[in-house]
């Protein structure tokens, strides 16, 4: 009999110094943990428990679109934005000191409220 491992083990390691985590930052750590009875978790259970027929009538029930049903078995997708260029505090001051109330018109101008 041929005992080839039907896995690979990886070595990896991602933190080679070993500094850092809760041993150097204590005051990072959740002594409770994520709490058992929460929410999120009660209504994962009732959902796990379900039959894939009660299951495909809950999600037509509560008309739940296809996009959603992907992102509750997928996950969102990633939502990374790149920005680049420079915004500087005195911009910022600058912007906050003319900035108008929501829905006031400059002469001449219309509201962004106002257009359609």
């Amino acid at each position: 009999m041929n005992k080839t491992p039907t896995t690979r083990k990886v070595d990896k390691n991602n933190n080679p110094t070993g500094k850092g985590g809760f041993g150097d930052n204590p005051e990072n750590i959740n002594p409770g943990g994520e709490p058992k009875n929460s929410m999120k978790n009660y209504k994962a259970r009732v959902l796990a428990a379900l039959t894939d027929e009660e299951k495909e009538k809950w999600l037509k029930d509560n008309k739940i679109p296809g996009i959603d049903q992907w992102k509750m078995a997928e996950g969102n997708p990633s939502n990374e934005i790149e920005h680049t260029g420079k915004l500087t505090i005195e911009q910022v001051l600058t912007d906050i000191e003319n900035e108008e109330t929501p829905g006031q018109k400059v002469e001449g101008e219309e509201s962004v409220q106002d257009s359609e």
